[in-house]
């Protein structure tokens, strides 16, 4: 079965996007619309726009990740679809398998989930946050080449209600979740994939290496640093998280610097649209100059009820964007408002109002 696809290719000088002078391509989801939009800047400057819909596996996708020449698509199971991971293959557009979320003794992980990010760790397994049962679900790299690949650890309260994840360069984990208005945590990568057999009746319940919140019992506190945090990206050294604001724009991201033992806080933004309203999904790339990139998916921008989606007037790609920033956009100076790159036709990377908008973007 292939993705129903129209494509519209739009003249762009997209040469120098990031730095990286041979383009980039941006997935999308669109949780309401139920496709992924792939746009793909090639090294001939011209933007291809692509709206990927999943003909026989409704979806509301939340996340996108590229690996191994294959698309996976996090569907979260609201307006009676089902909480599963989709995956098809990147160059063909056909339909692969689905992830049901069950385990070898038939148990089932994904059932009322409310299934948001997505992650691939150092070792090709694959990892996922289910929002409303609390838990990280772990897909071992073995399984992932089979018909049907089996859920084989949970983790759970790690924290709760999580959303977003990001691997570090010392291949350590950052999960954010809704836990008390917001908490991030950090997980080295022998914890969370320690030996041992972890499921349903014996879950793991690890103990983190950072711990960060608004108000949490054992965390580093800091009030009202959290606003309904929903995505995590590691850039320029650090761990950075977007505070959506659930129903109500938030409007700024937050820079994570551990140091002795804590986690040091910067935020950035402030002002509705300068240039945050409701940001979600964050995603970090490099090119093959080395040119850093943090791109993220504010679902918010220009909303027109300020309620970031929750009304149906605030519903559709018109209410979002999709922006990129190097270093230097986010530095001290631009604190009370983070500078975008503004490569051409910027403005034309749009993005779903509502949902967590888990992007994937690769430089190339």
């Amino acid at each position: 079965m292939c993705l129903a696809a129209s494509m519209a290719a739009l003249p762009v000088a997209a040469k120098g996007v990031g730095g990286a002078p041979d383009g980039a391509t941006v997935w999308v989801p669109d949780y309401y619309g139920g496709y992924v939009l792939i746009d793909d800047f090639d090294n001939k400057g011209t933007l291809t726009s692509t709206k990927l819909s999943f003909a026989g596996h409704p979806c509301n996708p939340n996340s996108v990740a590229v690996q191994s020449g294959e698309i996976y698509i996090v569907c979260n199971g609201d307006f009676g679809n089902a909480d599963q991971i989709l995956i098809y293959d990147e160059n063909s557009g056909s339909y692969v398998k689905t992830i049901t979320g069950v385990d070898a003794n038939g148990a089932s992980y994904f059932s009322g989930a409310s299934l948001v990010g997505i992650l691939f760790d150092a070792h090709g397994n694959l990892w996922t946050t289910a929002y409303s049962n609390n838990t990280l679900l772990r897909v071992p790299a073995a399984n992932l080449t089979k018909s049907n690949p089996l859920i084989d650890r949970e983790v759970i309260d790690s924290p709760d209600t999580p959303a977003g994840l990001a691997l570090d360069s010392d291949n350590s984990f950052w999960v954010v979740g809704q836990y008390q208005g917001g908490i991030v945590l950090n997980f080295t990568d022998d914890v969370l994939n320690q030996s041992g057999s972890f499921l349903k009746g014996n879950p793991l319940n690890p103990s983190p290496r950072y711990c960060i919140s608004n108000s949490a019992s054992g965390c580093q506190n800091v009030s009202g640093l959290f606003n309904n945090p929903e995505g995590v990206a590691v850039f320029d050294g650090s761990a950075w998280v977007s505070n959506n604001g659930g129903n109500a724009p938030a409007a700024t991201i937050v820079r994570l610097d551990p140091k002795g033992g804590q986690l040091n806080a910067t935020t950035f933004g402030g002002t509705v649209n300068a240039p945050f309203a409701c940001p979600g999904g964050l995603f970090a790339a490099k090119g093959p100059t080395g040119t850093q990139t943090l791109w993220v998916n504010d679902e918010g921008r220009n909303v027109k009820h300020t309620d970031c989606g929750a009304s149906s007037g605030d519903q559709s790609a018109s209410a979002g964007l999709v922006m990129e920033f190097v270093k230097s956009g986010l530095s001290a100076k631009h604190q009370a408002a983070p500078k975008n790159y503004k490569f051409a036709d910027w403005k034309k990377l749009k993005t779903s109002s509502p949902g967590f908008g888990g992007i994937f973007v690769e430089l190339h």
